[in-house]
């Protein structure tokens, strides 16, 4: 990856049970043994009802986003990760798969897109601010070490689809096609 100037092309791709342990991996080493084991992923990426997008950097996992089409309400989608490896971060790894995130579920017609969040997570905060997320429910003590989290709703998604469509293209303009 290029530090200074443009950041190269990554490359996006539906997430299988072959990257399995690349998915652990990051997982691990951002979240320690406290997150998703290998098992629970394993069931996810084998279920029709869940679905990976992946962010590569080569052979190396920049990110991901993960959906899950039937943890939620009726028509909300429920985003159950979105994970950017250190050294991606502040390179709109994050808003890319957001982007997609929010595409996939409006191509589905699905209104709505939910997600739980630390609450002292003041990037992914930020970002999903922009996005137009809004706080649903304060969660208590959820995360690891009693950490409260928040629900947090993007709503309307498909009437708000035009402009979304917009700033994705000005940002794979930017940095070439997700």
């Amino acid at each position: 990856m290029h530090w200074l100037g443009k950041p190269r092309s990554l490359d996006f791709r539906v997430g299988a049970a072959a990257d399995l342990e690349m998915l652990h991996s990051l997982e691990i080493e951002l979240f320690g043994e406290e997150v998703w084991s290998r098992e629970h992923l394993l069931r996810a990426l084998e279920d029709s009802g869940q679905e990976f997008r992946l962010a590569l950097d080569g052979p190396r996992l920049a990110g991901y986003v993960w959906l899950d089409w039937c943890a939620g309400e009726r028509g909300t989608v429920e985003v159950d990760g979105l994970v950017v490896a250190p050294n991606y971060r502040r390179r709109k790894v994050a808003e890319r798969l957001l982007h997609w995130a929010v595409d996939r579920a409006a191509q589905a017609g699905w209104p709505r897109l939910q997600l739980k969040v630390r609450a002292d997570n003041l990037p992914a905060l930020k970002l999903y601010a922009k996005f137009g997320f809004h706080k649903v429910e304060d969660l208590p003590g959820v995360y690891p070490g009693g950490k409260d989290g928040l629900l947090l709703r993007l709503e309307q998604i498909l009437a708000k689809a035009p402009d979304f469509a917009r700033k994705r293209s000005q940002l794979e303009g930017w940095l070439g096609q997700a």
